[in-house]
């Protein structure tokens, strides 16, 4: 099992050079909220990211090929079988 790290808002609110040595391979990385226009920018951090698909549709935003789209019910279910959660 990893962490999951759980993002809200779009990456140049974060310190990006902080992040780099917090978030390893196997970790997951999940986008909701306003983090979901930034995609492109938390690719660095993993190369499959998680979007709650919500969050994603009401903001009009496509997915590309990947991202992954979670529902709320899949999101609970990724909190429930993560060793950590970290809400950035």
């Amino acid at each position: 099992m990893s962490t999951l790290h759980i993002f809200s808002k779009p990456l140049n609110y974060y310190s990006a050079n902080q992040l780099e040595n917090l978030i390893s391979l196997d970790d997951r990385v999940l986008l909701l909220g306003d983090a979901c226009f930034a995609s492109k920018q938390f690719k660095q951090f993993s190369d499959a990211l998680l979007v709650l698909e919500e969050d994603a549709h009401v903001r009009a935003i496509k997915l590309s090929h990947n991202e992954t789209p979670i529902s709320y019910n899949e999101f609970v279910a990724l909190t429930l079988t993560s060793t950590q959660l970290i809400t950035w």
